[in-house]
């Protein structure tokens, strides 16, 4: 079991990351237990159906077979769980954050400040219905963006984490470190920001001063709302369009409420989880770094220090340059990924500004090129 630091210590993991693990599992071993149980009692009563069996009997069986099932799934999986929080491991060294977790397989990973791109804290489903949050540090590599995280704290822990680790990042990329001793938001607030990696802008670029535009809102309410009727009358077109001559005109009917039925509810659902995106979009160029969040269901809060940006971008789509509007990417190295059943998928992990105008997008694009990226970026540890 590894020791417990003095950045655990001040920012312990939650005592609700065991039911956020657990949660998933005993939902889907319920499900597996129900519908293979479900099974099996509908065979052998089938398979006995010319016999006088007491049905009652065999429902007694499968509950109670299904209950030891159960347990025989959820039980080593608890006990994975507890072993695996207590060998979760992170800790801020003097160059370097560490953080080690896994029980069979253990994974060990150090970050050195200076090489960190981004500090960014998100939720997913589970995260948000029991007020947990996840502490993600991305540096160049593939490994950073799959094991250099501290997820399942609370607010002010995951409020803590992130202030504690911009500071050691903003220090390293002056050229020196701050001892490894965690302080609190409250103290972390009252330090001095390092002027290195600071910019001092003319004027708030926030996405209160440039806000996503009603042209951009209507486009894209638009797509949301065509979108479904295109893409269900194409799965209709796959599933029936060869069967269609061979189906009788009396089904052409409800196969068609079917479809507008489900491309509208499916256009609802989108336009609302649009407006929830705009709701949660926010950006704010600080004096240390980008603040950058989005989201539906899950959210993701972005702190991309001025001094990891590689290059700003201003893209148009065919539509968005029809309307006027541009996107503005600012990107640095850090890779963020995820691991899925094909293997290892990166995904984008800059920062992207909607919804505004050209003119809008070159004033922020000319800024960024004549405060950061026009400066010597060797002060920056770049």
């Amino acid at each position: 079991m590894n020791p417990i630091s003095a950045l655990q210590q001040q920012f312990p993991l939650s005592p609700r990351k065991f039911w956020k693990k657990m949660l998933p599992k005993l939902f889907g071993s319920l499900i597996i237990v129900l519908v293979l149980g479900g099974t099996i009692t509908m065979l052998f009563i089938l398979a006995n159906g010319n016999q006088k069996t007491d049905i009652g009997i065999i429902l007694g069986f499968a509950i109670i077979g299904g209950l030891i099932l159960y347990l025989v799934m959820i039980l080593p999986y608890a006990w994975y769980v507890k072993a695996y929080i207590r060998r979760y491991y992170y800790a801020g060294e003097e160059h370097f954050i560490t953080i080690k977790k896994g029980v069979f397989a253990p994974a060990e990973i150090h970050v050195q400040w200076q090489k960190i791109q981004d500090v960014y804290v998100d939720q997913d489903v589970v995260d948000r219905m029991m007020g947990l949050y996840d502490v993600h540090v991305a540096s160049a590599t593939a490994a950073s963006g799959i094991e250099a995280h501290i997820d399942g704290v609370d607010q002010a822990a995951a409020e803590g984490l992130k202030q504690f680790l911009l500071n050691k990042v903003s220090s390293a990329g002056r050229g020196g470190f701050q001892n490894a001793v965690p302080v609190t938001p409250e103290q972390a607030q009252e330090q001095p920001h390092p002027q290195s990696t600071s910019i001092n802008l003319t004027e708030e670029v926030s996405s209160n001063t440039y806000p996503l535009t009603g042209k951009w809102l209507a486009v894209k309410l638009v797509s949301r709302l065509v979108g479904p009727f295109i893409y269900w009358g194409f799965i209709i077109f796959i599933i029936f369009g060869r069967a269609f001559s061979d189906i009788p005109y009396d089904y052409y009917g409800p196969i068609f409420l079917g479809y507008l039925a489900v491309s509208i509810l499916s256009a609802i659902i989108y336009a609302i989880t649009l407006f929830i995106w705009k709701k949660n979009y926010a950006f704010n160029f600080t004096q240390d770094n980008i603040y950058y969040r989005e989201g539906v269901i899950s959210l993701s809060e972005k702190h991309m220090p001025y001094a990891s940006i590689q290059d700003v971008t201003v893209q148009q789509s065919v539509l968005e340059r029809l309307v006027g509007l541009a996107r503005v990417c600012i990107e640095n190295a850090a890779q963020q990924n995820m691991r899925t059943y094909r293997g290892v998928v990166s995904v984008f992990t800059g920062v992207m500004l909607q919804g505004i105008s050209v003119n809008d997008a070159n004033k922020i694009t000319n800024l960024l090129k004549t405060t950061v990226l026009g400066k010597n970026t060797s002060r920056y540890g770049l």
